[in-house]
């Protein structure tokens, strides 16, 4: 595969420091440091004009470790705001098959080179280890600099490396795709990928402990045309608390749960699919709740653009099943209710922030009194320059909650989780601000302490 590095200059800067003596000696150096002028600590092979593309980092995905592609990747040099850039680079990533994910990378032109786009994609097996993922999207990266590196007029200050022997492009293109072609025709396991986990928590205290075990088994087929997968999950949980008076109280709580999905795309912008649900909760008073549900989606944006923004209308009819521990409310112990379920959900991510907005409708058809309505949202705003608001809420009007058990509660039950309190509502909200100011370059990485 090409890489792309910049060609070494014919000099090179070396500080000296000379050993600290007193923290008196240290304040005074560093302020003597700070009185030179960043770009000449920062900078590296300067380009013809003397200037850098200057590159601003939008990154909220898995794997997204700035400090890593700031020391691989020194021929840019970059900023901490998006209006100082030459380069708006977004970074997503979403889930394929096998367990692998996919790094989208959208580059996007501002000031001089506004309207210059561009996007590549590196893809992950799910057996690779963290370090092969984020050298194969720093190697992606680098390539996707190249073009705005070149615009900038600092193409004579890069060399390509090909690294694919003394063969042709061709010859080498041609064996990756019978590679691929191999994988997905002689795959034994047909796209198929699984995964068991088991991990324990121990916290032992003179008057209290608690002991946690949680296995998992799951797994996953994805392709273009179908996704499936099923996960089953358990909580073994141990607790013992010793009150003020010399009483003992005992927290043994065991909860399960488990999943299966099918879904067939029948568009670029429209799938269905059933998805089957099954748990056990003592604090919901569900001994066994098994859930069943087709449904069908509708994607205003094509899905291929998912990871950048959507526009989802959801609904599904279905039915559960539940068996309870103790008598409801409303007098029964087991009960089968139909139901159905309407929602949509907005999500973007662009150059002024990200935002999301989404509802949710939830009916028992036996009664439609019993209903639950939802509306949340949240919203990223970069207002100016080192400026950025958050804002995030949720409100719901509950009225479904045929589980809750007839019996009272105790101050115990309450106190350890062991009980849903009934509720009409449920209301969350947060609202903050960053502001950052000061140096614009964010180029040097320090790992020390």
């Amino acid at each position: 595969m090409p890489g792309v590095r910049p060609a070494p200059s014919r000099s090179a800067r070396r500080p000296v420091f000379g050993p600290l003596v007193g923290l008196s000696l240290a304040l005074a150096l560093g302020f003597w440091a700070s009185a030179a002028p960043l770009e000449a600590q920062l900078s590296s092979t300067p380009s013809a004009n003397g200037e850098r593309t200057r590159v601003f980092l939008d990154c909220q995905s898995r794997d997204c470790d700035s400090n890593h592609f700031r020391t691989e990747i020194t021929f840019v040099d970059w900023v901490r705001d998006r209006t100082d850039a030459d380069l708006h680079v977004i970074m997503t990533s979403d889930g394929v098959g096998g367990g692998g994910r996919r790094y989208t990378l959208d580059f996007i032109g501002r000031a001089d080179m506004e309207g210059l786009e561009d996007q590549l994609t590196y893809t992950s097996r799910g057996t690779d280890v963290r370090t092969r993922t984020l050298d194969g999207i720093t190697r992606t990266f680098q390539l996707g600099l190249v073009r705005y590196v070149v615009e900038a007029g600092q193409g004579d200050l890069l060399e390509v490396l090909w690294q694919g022997g003394e063969r042709g492009a061709h010859e080498v293109g041609r064996e990756g795709q019978e590679a691929r072609e191999e994988e997905a025709t002689g795959d034994p396991w047909n796209a198929w990928t699984f995964r068991f986990g088991l991990s324990g928590n121990l916290d032992l205290q003179e008057r209290r402990s608690e002991r946690r075990l949680n296995p998992s088994f799951g797994g996953d087929r994805v392709t273009d045309d179908w996704k499936f997968n099923f996960s089953l999950w358990a909580n073994l949980r141990r607790q013992r608390i010793e009150l003020a008076d010399g009483r003992e109280v005992r927290n043994d709580q065991d909860s399960w749960r488990m999943g299966g999905l099918a879904v067939r795309s029948v568009t670029p912008h429209i799938s269905v699919g059933v998805d089957g649900r099954a748990r056990n909760a003592i604090s919901s008073n569900q001994r066994t709740r098994v859930e069943f549900r087709p449904a069908v989606e509708w994607n205003y944006y094509p899905y291929a653009e998912a990871n950048r923004r959507q526009f989802i209308t959801h609904y599904g009819i279905g039915v559960e099943y539940s068996d309870y521990y103790e008598r409801t409310i409303f007098g029964v112990t087991s009960e089968s209710l139909p139901h159905h379920r309407f929602a949509f959900q907005y999500r973007a991510r662009e150059e002024w922030g990200n935002a999301g907005l989404g509802f949710e409708s939830f009916q028992y058809l036996h009664d439609r009194g019993l209903h639950s309505l939802g509306l949340s949202g949240d919203v990223s705003y970069r207002i100016s320059r080192g400026l950025e608001v958050n804002l995030s809420g949720n409100a719901s009007r509950v009225n479904d909650q045929v589980h809750i058990a007839a019996s009272n509660f105790s101050d115990e039950d309450i106190l350890l989780g062991r009980v849903n309190l009934p509720t009409g509502y449920r209301y969350r909200g947060s609202v903050g601000f960053n502001y950052r100011f000061g140096s614009s370059l964010a180029n040097v990485v320090n790992n020390r302490f």
